[in-house]
């Protein structure tokens, strides 16, 4: 290696490390070898947890909420955004690719629906998301509150997941429906 590869990597190394630093001492636990990259932006962080060799991509949006707790090598890609209003449990080795929107809280319809209104002038429905272990969640998919994605399922791109989605399902579209099942893997945890 040549000594401007050398610095580049160095310099890296010691943003990585102020970056780790930073969210070790905000986050309600972070695990060994997170990386989360520049531009994310992580709100009420105390009530966030991330586990072990989990990766969260650059400019995505984490809301605190009430309580996230995400898994063991979880992949969260780019431009994402987790909403914890009510409380989110993302399984270990999960993906999340990017755009993805998952709301553990959003407006309902039976009052006004400006989320700027007084909190009597609206109805919030809140429930708890839970992605299990295995899952994939494709392309710009949007996850609403009180949904379980099932060990080992996959989300289609542009899919809305509104309710249950079986474990080993495939869905795909808005809503969200269970077009075929997939083999489950026999790979042990690590």
């Amino acid at each position: 290696m040549n000594l401007k590869t050398i610095i580049i990597v160095l310099k890296s190394r010691l943003i990585y490390g102020l970056r780790r630093t930073y969210w070790k001492l905000r986050l309600k636990h972070l695990g060994k070898n997170v990386r989360i990259e520049k531009g994310v932006i992580i709100a009420n962080p105390k009530v966030v947890s991330i586990g072990d060799h989990s990766w969260i991509d650059k400019y995505t949006i984490i809301e605190g909420g009430k309580g996230i707790e995400i898994g063991r090598y979880v992949h969260v890609a780019t431009f994402c955004h987790i909403q914890g209003g009510g409380t989110i449990k993302i399984g270990d080795y999960v993906g999340i690719a990017s755009g993805t929107k998952i709301y553990s809280d959003t407006n309902y319809y039976i009052k006004r629906m400006s989320a700027a209104l007084p909190p009597n002038q609206q109805d919030i429905k809140k429930g708890q998301v839970i992605i299990e272990k295995d899952a994939f969640i494709g392309l710009n998919c949007v996850v609403l509150p009180g949904a379980n994605i099932g060990e080992g399922a996959v989300i289609g791109a542009n899919s809305l997941v509104s309710k249950n989605i079986p474990p080993w399902s495939i869905a795909v579209g808005s809503p969200a429906k269970v077009i075929k099942m997939r083999p489950k893997h026999n790979l042990p945890d690590i």
